[in-house]
């Protein structure tokens, strides 16, 4: 519904699948981007439930165990929905699929720049604590409490994290890229400075 001369955002804080050309539209030239990602082992588990009855490779098989022994016999590229069951964090970054393995470094270089901070999931305390110093906000500007967690998680096991990984071989590429970023700016950061504020966070 954008026209030109129409609203601009001060911020947009969404689910999307990330089209740069589109949100320049919208959003001001010196605007900051951010995002987060997680280990595609633990995506793709949490997918396989939540997106269960929305992507059809996950739907026709009996379990998720039935799945990784054999994911070519349920999924099929292009099919509605699927991309739900493989390389759902690639796919969000509006990154193309698929990708030659010569093309990825320049393309996770690439979307670098264009996303000069990805946090990590998995180290979400310390994430929001580069994420304020990056935005100059106060300290008391930022909180965090669980919200909208799963329960429980099904239980994988070492096999099957590193079946998931290999699945998602694009989301594993994208993860172990922007890890390797975070901790370069975690260090630049100092981690011991980094620890006591994530602390603090929490406290």
């Amino acid at each position: 519904g954008f026209r030109p001369g129409g609203p601009r955002f001060d911020i947009i804080c969404h689910h999307m699948r990330f089209q740069l050309s589109e949100v320049q539209r919208v959003m001001p030239n010196d605007s900051f981007y951010f995002s987060i990602v997680r280990d595609p082992g633990a995506v793709a588990e949490s997918a396989f439930s939540y997106f269960r009855a929305a992507a059809p490779a996950f739907r026709n098989s009996p379990s998720l165990g039935a799945f990784l022994a054999s994911p070519e016999r349920f999924f099929r590229a292009g099919q509605r929905g699927n991309h739900y069951a493989r390389n759902l964090q690639w796919f969000d970054f509006g990154l193309p699929e698929p990708a030659h393995p010569g093309q990825i470094p320049e393309l996770l270089g690439g979307l670098e720049r264009v996303f000069p901070l990805v946090l990590l999931a998995e180290r979400f305390d310390e994430s929001l604590v580069l994420l304020r110093h990056r935005l100059c906000w106060p300290r008391d500007s930022v909180d965090l409490f669980p919200h909208n967690a799963r329960g429980s998680a099904q239980e994988v096991t070492p096999e099957q994290l590193r079946r998931l990984r290999a699945w998602n071989s694009l989301d594993w590429a994208l993860y172990s890229h922007f890890n390797r970023s975070f901790w370069r700016q975690a260090r630049a950061f100092g981690l011991e400075r980094l620890r006591r504020e994530a602390a603090e966070l929490r406290r």
